[in-house]
């Protein structure tokens, strides 16, 4: 009877210290959460999950802590300065959800250099903005999901500039295209590319205007040199090929006729349909 007795004052001391160890836990953790210690799963409105561990405030919104991303990246965030410190060295200060994502207005410096200034939605360049590169080229205009996409305007940092149209980062529509030496054009782009109608202007003071396909002068069109000579005619790959008028100003007759790669070669009216 006596060493059973020993062995049931042991286990009943055993559950009071559990007891405690249970209670202190439980009283930490009360402490912590009345301090406003969060450790939770944030579901944003991009639809990704995020790790937040950090401070609420009273009305339980997330203020300061680091957010894990999907990918192991992470990030200091503090909403009350309205800044979020990356893991890759990119900052960014601005307007932000509830959740810690880039909404409205802002600012980010990211680590290659280059800085942005304008719309976030859902933590993407989203709407109007101004984004300048680490090369010294900067863009102002529109853009959607984190490419130029609509309206805007591109200056190199070799002076060209472009006004106009994109799609997917490229120049696409109807825009202007300028460079230092005097070179410009406006048109049309499909991706990237000349194509459609166009005036072309060239340094030396020569002017086409016309048909363009694939960046060169094709189809019909006007080519006025900057001596006031001109042909009006067919072209293509850039030359003059096909049907057209060259009108010199020296007095001499036009020539109505056949091109090919620049050349006469036939003195004949225009063919009449059948």
């Amino acid at each position: 009877m006596k060493k059973y007795r020993k062995r049931l004052s042991f286990r009943v001391k055993l559950l009071i210290v559990f007891g405690i160890a249970l209670a202190v836990a439980a009283a930490i953790l009360l402490a912590v959460y009345l301090s406003g210690f969060r450790y939770i799963t944030c579901h944003r409105l991009n639809g990704t999950d995020v790790r937040f561990v950090g401070m609420v405030d009273k009305a339980g919104k997330l203020s300061s802590g680091r957010i894990y991303y999907p990918d192991g990246s992470h990030a200091n965030v503090d909403r009350e300065t309205g800044k979020i410190e990356y893991s890759s060295g990119t900052v960014y200060e601005g307007e932000l959800s509830d959740t810690f994502e880039r909404e409205g207005q802002g600012t980010i410096v990211f680590s290659s250099g280059d800085v942005y200034t304008g719309d976030f939605s859902a933590d993407k360049l989203s709407g109007t903005g101004t984004y300048r590169y680490a090369n010294g080229d900067v863009y102002v205009g529109d853009i959607v999901d984190n490419v130029k996409e609509g309206t805007g305007k591109y200056t190199y940092a070799d002076g060209e500039v472009y006004e106009g149209g994109f799609t997917s980062d490229i120049r696409n529509g109807s825009g202007t295209m300028t460079k230092p030496d005097g070179t410009s054009f406006t048109g049309t782009y499909d991706m990237g590319i000349k194509t459609g109608q166009g005036t072309f202007r060239y340094p030396n003071g020569d002017v086409y205007e016309g048909e363009f396909y694939l960046d060169m002068r094709h189809g019909k069109g006007r080519y006025t040199w900057a001596d006031g000579e001109s042909y009006e005619g067919e072209f293509a790959n850039n030359n003059i090929n096909g049907y057209g008028t060259y009108t010199w100003t020296s007095g001499r007759a036009s020539y109505t006729g056949y091109f090919e790669n620049g050349k006469p070669v036939l003195v004949s009216p225009e063919p009449q349909e059948s």
